[in-house]
């Protein structure tokens, strides 16, 4: 699915997610030391950074949801749940922002405000970097792209 550039580095972050959470619904072995892992590193972070860039552009029941649904999983995390039901919550989460939230959002955002929150967003996804030099990589690849105007 094609994203505006200023949504990208969440859509990259919400496919590693997805992927935690059909381990977790799964019930793999690996899925909760991995979640605790990713939690401190990548999810929490997230949160933190959509909260900050996104809010601005919601409706209050959009937001209200977003910031429900995040604190609902920051205290199923917290608490220990059942990995299992941790994991719907998170799939759950990132289907609603990738097939509802996000596209309201893009259909909403100005010119001026879709530049604005581009330039946040890629300094969010540069400080992603020095944890996952591969994601750097791979982002200073699409950036060239994009400067190009090649899809």
């Amino acid at each position: 699915m094609r994203r505006h550039p200023a949504l990208e580095p969440f859509s990259r972050d919400h496919n590693d997610a997805l992927i935690l959470a059909r381990k977790l619904i799964e019930g793999r072995a690996e899925a909760v030391p991995e979640l605790e892992r990713l939690w401190i590193a990548d999810l929490q972070p997230h949160f933190a950074a959509e909260e900050r860039l996104l809010l601005p552009f919601l409706s209050r029941d959009e937001a209200d949801r977003l910031l429900a649904e995040h604190a609902a999983l920051a205290q199923a995390i917290a608490a220990s749940a059942n990995p299992q039901d941790m994991g719907r919550l998170l799939h759950d989460h990132v289907r609603w922002e990738e097939r509802s939230l996000f596209p309201a959002v893009e259909a909403r955002l100005t010119d001026r405000q879709a530049a604005e929150l581009l330039e946040a967003a890629d300094a969010y996804e540069r400080s992603r970097w020095a944890d996952s030099p591969r994601r750097a990589e791979l982002v200073q690849r699409r950036w060239s792209r994009r400067r190009r105007g090649l899809p």
